[in-house]
């Protein structure tokens, strides 16, 4: 089989996962030893696609939702800037970093 038949039997496999993610507000998720921790949303997925990047078969990926990621970041975050802090404690350096965390749900109003 020639890869862009492959190519074109995977993405045809996908079909239902990006429609499945359009509908619920999902994420593609991927890890792997190689690739690490790969989230894409279908936007990014699709324009991956076309320049043929990314294209892996349908059990190479998860569907989850971006909010768990965003929060995964926000403790990523908060865990640096306590790592930061108390080296800073530690050399007598004055200034101490905060991490302001917003409102994590999606349909929060902008004041």
């Amino acid at each position: 089989m020639s890869k862009l038949v492959q190519n074109q039997a995977i993405l045809a496999a996908l079909e239902p996962m990006f429609q499945k993610a359009d509908e619920e507000g999902l994420w593609f998720y991927h890890e792997s030893k190689d690739a690490g921790e790969v989230w894409a949303s279908p936007k990014y997925l699709r324009h991956m696609h076309e320049k043929g990047r990314l294209i892996w078969s349908p059990e190479h990926w998860e569907l989850r939702s971006p909010m768990a990621y965003l929060k995964s970041l926000h403790r990523d975050a908060q865990a640096k800037i306590d790592e930061y802090n108390e080296m800073a404690e530690r050399l007598g350096v004055p200034d101490i970093l905060l991490l302001e965390k917003q409102n994590m749900t999606p349909d929060a109003e902008v004041a």
